[in-house]
């Protein structure tokens, strides 16, 4: 029989989903329209996860706990932010997870020593008043940090917002790089992009993006260039399981899942690939690959690279599960 790893998955938006109403400890049926709860994620053997604090400009309040006015509306993006931090710091106290803030407890979640382990991931940094306060959030297990959503941030613009890093943007990288913050680029406009690698030495992950040669019409996707980019600064990039972000004008497959990973890996090489599913996050099972329907469909996803010659580049199925998310993981996390 083949071995299947343990999963350590790139980008889960569980406090987003909890704050807005789902019971994050509740098994999920088979019939259910809706994929990703803690204990899924425990079905699934995924041991470790980047757990987001996802906030959305530009949303309703009233409607959605995760949205704040406008990137002028500091406290409403902070109120929002800390909402879910405290949902983390509940579920941690409760038992349900462990947070992983140094390379111990990264190392204890990957032997399935207790709860899941995750990795705060901030998706848009409004939530972080300023630069000032990027410390604060680190002391608290804030480890990682993408500097905008879609729609742009005061720091970046964003894949469906034009510019580049502003001036307090700029000031913000300073302060990430202090702290040993982890910069994730999935959401950053091009030109925000090239600023962020201009500002910075460090290393440069994209935790939920696929390969915008295989589809030129949106600028989600990252770029070849930027895919070799993040491979020059020793970074990661994780397979989003969106169905949008697979295939064009059909539902995703499998299939689709492999083309990306495959054209990637081509590029950034096999030990930088592997899976930043976003699961579930603002959308349901519909939107999912046709054979990826849950946690426990992972394993298909190792299987159906095997076939399409992965090992033939030099993957390996625990680089692509685990390795090698886990080895960026504990060259930035503290001792």
């Amino acid at each position: 029989m083949t071995h299947t790893p343990f999963w350590a998955d790139g980008h889960l938006d569980l406090a987003y989903l909890a704050v807005n109403g789902r019971d994050m400890r509740a098994a999920v049926p088979d019939d259910a329209p809706h994929a990703l709860t803690l204990a899924s994620m425990r079905q699934g053997r995924v041991r470790v996860a980047l757990g987001t604090i996802f906030t959305e400009l530009g949303g309703d309040p009233a409607k959605d706990r995760a949205a704040y006015r406008d990137s002028l509306d500091q406290e409403g993006a902070h109120r929002a932010g800390l909402l879910q931090l405290e949902w983390y710091e509940a579920m941690e106290r409760a038992g349900e997870i462990a947070i992983v803030r140094t390379r111990g407890d990264l190392a204890r979640a990957a032997a399935g020593e207790g709860a899941p382990g995750i990795v705060i991931l901030m998706e848009c940094a409004d939530p972080i008043r300023s630069p000032d306060e990027v410390a604060w959030w680190h002391a608290r297990g804030l480890r990682v940090v993408g500097m905008s959503w879609g729609h742009g941030s005061r720091y970046a613009g964003g894949n469906a917002r034009a510019g580049g890093l502003t001036d307090v943007g700029r000031r913000f990288v300073e302060a990430l790089d202090a702290c040993g913050v982890l910069h994730d680029a999935s959401h950053l406009s091009r030109a925000a992009f090239d600023d962020l690698l201009a500002a910075t030495d460090a290393r440069v992950i994209a935790s939920h993006s696929n390969a915008q040669a295989l589809l030129p019409e949106s600028e989600r996707h990252i770029t070849d260039a930027q895919i070799a980019a993040i491979r020059d600064r020793d970074g990661w990039i994780g397979l989003n399981l969106y169905g949008r972000f697979l295939a064009a004008d059909r539902r995703a497959t499998i299939h689709d899942c492999v083309a990306h990973t495959m054209h990637v890996a081509r590029i950034v090489g096999t030990d930088r690939v592997g899976l930043g599913s976003d699961l579930d996050g603002g959308f349901g099972r519909e939107s999912l690959p046709l054979e990826v329907q849950s946690t426990g469909d992972y394993a298909k996803l190792l299987e159906a690279l095997e076939a399409a010659g992965f090992a033939a580049l030099g993957g390996t199925r625990e680089g692509f599960a685990h390795a090698n998310l886990m080895r960026v993981l504990e060259a930035v996390l503290p001792a």
